[in-house]
């Protein structure tokens, strides 16, 4: 399997593992990759090392020979983070970890790697491949799944391994959503019943809105986000993490006009910007209000949302404009990105005009601009700003259409002023 890896990238894994024994270490392969290469899915940039031995001693080495960056790094962890080329690689000493109290930072203690594979989340995650190399190439290894992943990848089964494992890290819970919508898993008997005790319990409320905020994120990268949505609130978590979101046949109709796309409009906006404010489209205004109080949200969505808000309650004028630059005067307050969500939220009467208007309409420019009203002899000041804006309405309806008539309409408007 490790010779379906891109070539530059067993380069770098066998570097590793040639470097390794000088520290007296070991590296192997783990977690998501090892499952990918299994079901032949492509291989992302993220790349999981566990190192049985010291990592501090090991990453530096590592991270010279690759002619790599470290970005973080956690001794009392014994995990760093190495950037080089388009990889974003994490080396783990193998560990064991101890719990003291619910979503809580585990104590940890070095640990063989069967150990280390027992204390992950799901069986599927729990598989590793040695790497060893000679003259600078990986060698072929076997796999070592001791915890039968290979049979629940078959099985498009979703297990848990421990009995604990979600009290010890709700985030698990996040993440199994994602994993069983992207790769069609179903928990297995006890997996489910410990995801309905894990909610019930509340464990998720334990959670930092930061780690909740990093999950939430991963979601919307996911091919399907609209998919991990569906399943998790069919697991009742949805509630917990966004208050008043649910899976309903009116966000499902939305969802399925962002995927269908009849008018070209979603890739005028980023994706997980306009997914984001179609999940939060059908929340109240108060729910929106805790939702920006609960999170620590970048800038661009924080403006998305406020956008929302007071772009819901434009629908009926937006239905009535009877002209491109009453539209426009609606709708140039308010970025690219809101109104994409509010073209793929509302129902068809408005979809015309707003794509239109995205389109065509919003980024058009009049044929003059304030140099040219100055040389004119537009005076700088307020009235130069008016001008321009009648100029832009009267070019989006079509009254000014060359250069020639836009100079003729300003010297009409000094006459006239």
């Amino acid at each position: 399997m490790l010779f379906r890896l891109d070539p530059a990238l067993q380069q770098l894994l066998a570097r590793a593992a040639e470097l390794a024994p000088t520290v007296d270490a070991t590296v192997w392969l783990v977690g998501g990759v090892v499952r990918d290469l299994l079901l032949g899915l492509p291989i992302g940039r993220d790349i999981d090392l566990a190192v049985e031995g010291d990592v501090n001693q090991l990453a530096p080495l590592v991270a010279e020979a690759w002619g790599g960056h470290i970005t973080a790094r956690h001794p009392p962890f014994g995990t760093a983070t190495i950037v080089v080329d388009q990889w974003l690689i994490d080396l783990a000493q193998t560990r064991t970890e101890r719990y003291p109290r619910p979503a809580m930072l585990p104590e940890v203690q070095p640990a063989p790697l069967a150990l280390d594979l027992y204390r992950r989340d799901y069986s599927i995650n729990a598989m590793a491949i040695q790497l060893a190399a000679r003259d600078g190439q990986l060698l072929p290894m076997p796999l070592f799944d001791p915890l039968g992943g290979v049979a629940d990848l078959a099985a498009r089964r979703l297990r848990l391994l421990h009995d604990q494992s979600l009290r010890d890290d709700p985030t698990r819970l996040l993440r199994g959503a994602r994993l069983a919508s992207r790769l069609d898993l179903t928990p297995d008997q006890a997996t489910a019943a410990q995801i309905a005790a894990a909610l019930a319990a509340g464990y998720l409320a334990l959670l930092t809105p930061e780690r909740i905020q990093t999950e939430l994120c991963l979601t919307l990268a996911e091919p399907d986000p609209a998919a991990v949505v569906a399943l998790s609130d069919q697991w009742g978590m949805t509630e917990q993490l966004i208050p008043g979101l649910r899976w309903t046949p009116a966000l499902a109709e939305r969802l399925a006009r962002y995927r269908n796309d009849e008018y070209g409009i979603a890739a005028l906006a980023p994706a997980e910007m306009v997914m984001a404010g179609l999940l939060l489209y059908d929340l109240s205004d108060d729910e929106l209000a805790m939702f920006l109080q609960r999170y620590h949200l970048p800038t661009t969505i924080r403006h998305l949302i406020n956008d929302l808000v007071s772009l819901r309650r434009l629908t009926a004028a937006l239905t009535a404009a009877a002209s491109p630059s009453e539209l426009d005067k609606l709708l140039q307050p308010y970025s690219v990105p809101a109104i994409a969500v509010l073209h793929f939220a509302s129902n068809a009467p408005i979809q015309p005009a707003t794509s239109r208007y995205l389109r065509e309409w919003r980024p058009l420019r009049p044929p003059l601009n304030g140099d040219d009203l100055r040389a004119l002899g537009v005076t700088p000041g307020p009235r130069l700003g008016q001008l321009l804006h009648e100029l832009r309405a009267a070019t989006l309806d079509g009254l000014i259409t060359d250069r020639a008539a836009a100079e003729q309409w300003v010297r009409q408007q000094l006459a006239n002023s």
